[in-house]
């Protein structure tokens, strides 16, 4: 057995020794394969990601480098041709200074000696004996310089000669300029350059005289019809800057120059001039459309460029506008206008913010009809000039919205469109209608905004994306909104506004929608500017549910703000409206008592001695409320750290003018009969207390300023107990001139030893050296008044006790201060 099996396992051994090199083989075959393709993907988004950077450079930059390249391959060529074009020009000098030929001769022999260039240039690419496509650089050199004689020729003749009518030499030099881009189609884009900006600059050259603006624009325009061909052919980027600049150029100038009777012509250029330098460089020359998905907001904005372009043709012409005289012809010209954006958004996706530029156009349109005359006797008022131009468009703008938004649900800017429309071109009316005509407008505008809400709100039961139900709530609760402040007035529509903050973020909440905070921040902003200025710009008397208006509106918006910031918990959202109602509550406490202490708002400038006792203590609560929420108020901390600051600091010039120059100590002021609770409460130790805190605050900030804040509480805690002594004793009248009795001496002197005393033992108890020391050196200043100034009428063996028990005295508290200080803890 052990015979027959021992040739098989012979063979199994040899076997295994020859496969196991080979396996080796196979084993390190593989893991070399595994290594390269680890080394093909590690350096392949590298590769990727430098191939991507250097095919991606900004247009200028790729145009400045292929231009260089171009010169230092060809710059003899260029050069060559350059100077046949000077040769040409100082031919015909030559010719005029040297008098060999008639002018008429020159001129024609210099303008045969251009043509013959041309001619050769164009005999040259048909052979393609140099190159073919752009890269013909002689034939293209040999164009160029032809090109410039001819154009330099007929200036001669126009300008020095005079053997040309301005209109002649005009339409010549136009010729030349677009026989230059039409052959740059063939010839390549640098006669394009020489072509674009030749035929833009004819009418610098010559000037007619007529000021036939028709004819300018005419011109322009058909130029700018021939350049845009140009660069569709030569795909060369930079040929659009050119065109660009040269159109929009002669149209800023007509805009600057235009009269009453050429609105029509100015507007008609400039729709002309949407649809000629945007329209057609992106959807063709048949306005076919591009797209209809959707983009998000940073795509939108970054499409370059679109948007640069239309603010440039249209905030001129919008300014324009709302400056000018109204007339029929802006109106037509503004209507145009937003058809043609509503029309090219359907073309273009990218251009869906553009029914946001619709919709503002729409806002001008009505604005700048205000100058008619309103008959307040007749009542159909509500539907003529600029009130039936805005109900027209808001009604319009919201069937738009609602019918592509039904149709591109994915869209967002249909929906906010349809949704914001009526409210939008109402809200201008409400604005630009007189109080007395409010009332017929208010029943004609409420069912319309009331209707427009319940179509919002059936439409956003069915709706498709949270977005879309959000936007059409919002909405619907904007139009509900402006009902509720056309019916409440000013203060009615700061509580609007403010009940808006809650709605958005209520349906925030309660929808999950995932709504950026820039547009509630706005909101709320827009809120605060109008509470925190409505004290001094609107009626003093003004009142809201027959209450004085700030009295009700500061706490309902403080409780607005407050419901709010609960809809966004952990979020700073949340500590943006907290503060927003904090605001709100400082405004209140600044206010309302100063107006129900003197009857009117707080004038800094005529500040009464109450005014600044009541306004330096809500400061300088408010500034510590502030430092106090900095803490926790993360990124809005530094704003926090700055209004507390702020507050503090008025309140500290309060308080150092009530010191110096508003003191009851040293003049006739009234500071009430009642002892402990009266104006000297207000005026130092409420104060005091609240520095003590403020020191407490800004010691994290600065130890060396919390050490000054904390001696200034001191000196207020001083002269706030010595005054409400003198009160007790003297009465409403606490001035220094009035006699001191020795019962008021005496008294300072019991409450100041039993409050050193408190000192000494509360700084012992809490172990604090500052308080013990503090606490012993009252302690003393009262022995020292004591035996000074209590004791100085003694005379003889008293007199001379007393300032043996001075000396003990004083003796005394030191060892009772160094026994103190060996029992406190070493740290």
């Amino acid at each position: 057995m052990c015979i027959r099996d021992r040739p098989h396992s012979v063979a199994q051994t040899v076997q295994s020794q020859v496969a196991r090199p080979i396996e080796l083989a196979r084993s390190q075959h593989a893991k070399a394969v595994e290594q390269r393709a680890s080394a093909i993907k590690q350096t392949t988004p590298a590769a990727t990601t430098s191939r991507e950077k250097s095919s991606s450079p900004s247009a200028i930059d790729s145009f400045f480098s292929k231009l260089k390249t171009q010169f230092q391959e060809h710059w003899m060529t260029w050069i060559g041709g350059v100077a046949l074009a000077f040769g040409g020009i100082f031919l015909a000098k030559y010719s005029l200074d040297a008098g060999l030929l008639s002018p008429s001769l020159r001129l024609t022999f210099g303008g045969l000696f251009g043509v013959a260039l041309i001619a050769g240039a164009e005999y040259l690419h048909r052979k393609g004996i140099v190159f073919e496509g752009f890269n013909n650089y002689v034939p293209a050199a040999l164009a160029g310089g032809g090109f410039i004689s001819c154009f330099a020729l007929t200036l001669l003749a126009y300008s020095s000669y005079a053997m040309l009518s301005a209109t002649t030499a005009f339409v010549m030099l136009a010729v030349i300029a677009l026989a230059a881009s039409s052959m740059a189609l063939r010839l390549g884009p640098l006669l394009a350059v020489l072509g674009i900006v030749g035929a833009y600059s004819v009418p610098i050259w010559v000037n007619t005289g007529s000021g036939n603006l028709v004819a300018l624009l005419m011109y322009i325009g058909f130029v700018t019809l021939s350049a845009v061909l140009v660069a569709q052919k030569v795909k060369r980027p930079w040929l659009w800057y050119l065109l660009w600049a040269g159109h929009i150029g002669w149209y800023w100038l007509a805009l600057s120059v235009i009269k009453p009777t050429q609105y029509w012509l100015v507007g008609g250029f400039a729709l002309l001039s949407i649809i000629g330098l945007i329209a057609m460089m992106r959807l063709g020359v048949t306005l076919r459309l591009l797209e209809y998905r959707p983009h998000s907001l940073p795509r939108l904005l970054k499409l370059q460029p679109d948007h640069p372009l239309l603010l440039a043709i249209v905030v001129p012409l919008l300014l324009t506008i709302l400056i000018s005289v109204a007339s029929v012809q802006w109106q037509i010209v503004m209507v145009c206008l937003i058809v043609m954006l509503l029309f090219l958004v359907l073309q273009n996706s990218r251009w869906d913010l553009w029914q946001g530029l619709a919709l503002l156009s729409a806002v001008l349109l009505v604005v700048s009809q205000q100058a008619y005359h309103i008959d307040s006797n007749d009542h159909l008022f509500v539907f003529k000039n600029m009130y039936g131009f805005g109900l027209l468009l808001g009604i319009g703008l919201c069937l738009y919205g609602l019918y592509f938004g039904a149709r591109y649900y994915k869209r967002l800017s249909f929906h906010l469109l349809a949704a914001f429309s009526v409210f939008t071109l109402i809200a201008t009316l409400y604005t630009l209608t007189p109080a007395q005509d409010l009332a017929v407008a208010y029943s004609l505008w409420t069912v319309l905004l009331l209707l427009s809400s319940g179509v919002l709100i059936k439409r956003a039961q069915h709706a498709h994306t949270q977005w879309q139900q959000f936007s059409y709530w919002l909405g619907a609760n904007a139009n509900i909104t402006l009902c509720l402040t056309m019916l409440l007035a000013d203060s009615g529509l700061t509580l609007a506004l403010a009940i808006q903050v809650l709605a958005i973020s209520y349906l925030v909440k309660r929808h999950k929608v995932p709504m950026p905070h820039w547009p509630i921040k706005a909101l709320v902003a827009v809120v605060l500017a109008r509470l925190t200025f409505a004290p001094w710009t609107y009626d003093a008397d003004l009142t809201f549910l027959a209450l004085h208006w700030s009295i009700v509106v500061y706490p309902v918006a403080v409780g607005l703000f407050w419901f709010a910031a609960k809809q966004w918990q952990q979020t700073d959202m949340k500590i943006w409206l907290e503060g927003a109602a904090l605001h709100c509550l400082a405004l209140f406490i600044t206010t309302e008592t100063s107006y129900q202490l003197v009857g009117h708002y707080p004038q800094l400038s005529s500040l009464s001695f109450y005014e600044q006792i009541l306004l330096s203590c809500n400061w300088l609560a408010l500034g510590c409320v502030y430092l106090y929420r900095a803490q926790s108020a993360g990124q809005l901390g530094k704003l926090y750290r700055t209004a507390g600051l702020t507050l503090s600091a008025l309140a500290g010039l309060l308080l150092i003018n009530t010191a110096l120059h508003e003191n009851p100590l040293l003049m006739r002021l009234y500071v009430g009969e009642i002892p402990l609770f009266n104006w000297l409460l207000l005026t130092w130790l409420v104060p005091s207390m609240l520095t003590l805190w403020l020191a407490k605050l800004v010691k994290p900030l600065n130890a060396k300023f919390s050490q000054i804040v904390l001696g200034a509480s001191g000196l207020l805690a001083v002269l706030a107990i010595n005054a409400l002594i003198r009160q007790y004793w003297q009465g409403a009248f606490i001035y220094l001139d009035k006699a001191t009795s020795d019962a008021e001496l005496y008294s300072y002197s019991i409450i100041w030893l039993l409050l050193g005393a408190l000192v000494v033992i509360t700084g012992h108890l809490k172990q604090q050296l500052l308080l013990q020391k503090v606490g012993l050196g009252m302690l003393g200043a009262v022995i020292v008044k004591v035996f000074l100034i209590d004791m100085a009428s003694l005379t003889g063996l008293l007199r001379a006790v007393s300032f043996i028990g001075l000396g003990l005295s004083l003796v005394g508290l030191s060892w009772l201060f160094q026994k103190l200080r060996s029992k406190a803890p070493a740290g």
